[in-house]
């Protein structure tokens, strides 16, 4: 996509929505100069809790750590902590996707603080329910049932640039959509979250 500016591509979805794909399909699309991050990475990153394993001194500090982070909202703390990071690196002149699970309305609206005034397109990655659980039962490595209690909290705001269906479309079909909306007009999604409740939260 030649003659245009750095952007971030923000794909938010319950979990097993096939995001990861899609971002990696976009990173062959975009080059070497594309950065995929995700809620994942910081939470690695950071360690909130401490190491996993240990001796029972260190699962109870653990345990302590755990309530620590919940009486501190830190899940939300390090979600702000994400979009500025993805803020920096646009800045730096990166296109930057960030995979994410914008649940909390308060993480949402610190999403369009950060990048209301960015070429930041918003994108909802939205299987049907049922094909959602469909994938979250051939992945095996989470609790069943969470694709169902985070579905609808995760598109409640129901404000998007763009949303797509990945049990329809190929992640490439995905990436190469999402990219065609970029090139056709400024994304402006997070300035209408922003309208919806301003000065909500603010940063």
């Amino acid at each position: 996509m030649p003659n245009r500016s750095p952007a971030i591509i923000v794909l938010n979805e319950a979990s097993s929505s096939s995001k990861t794909l899609a971002g990696q399909a976009l990173m062959k699309l975009l080059g070497p100069n594309c950065i995929l991050i995700g809620f994942d990475d910081i939470l690695e990153r950071v360690k909130p809790f401490g190491a996993e394993g240990g001796r029972s001194w260190s699962g109870f500090q653990r345990m302590l750590r755990i309530m620590s982070f919940q009486l501190r909202d830190g899940r939300l703390q390090l979600f702000k902590k994400l979009h500025r990071e993805v803020v920096a690196s646009h800045q730096a002149g990166h296109d930057v996707i960030l995979e994410t699970v914008l649940m909390d309305r308060r993480a949402l609206h610190d999403a369009a603080l950060c990048f209301s005034s960015t070429n930041a397109i918003f994108v909802g990655m939205k299987p049907p329910l049922e094909v959602s659980e469909e994938w979250e039962t051939k992945r095996n490595d989470r609790p069943a049932g969470q694709d169902r209690k985070h579905y609808d909290l995760v598109h409640a705001h129901g404000i998007y640039d763009l949303i797509l269906d990945p049990s329809k479309i190929s992640p490439e079909e995905c990436a190469t959509t999402i990219l065609d909306r970029l090139s056709a007009a400024w994304p402006n999604a997070f300035q209408r979250i922003l309208k919806e409740a301003p000065g909500k939260n603010a940063a």
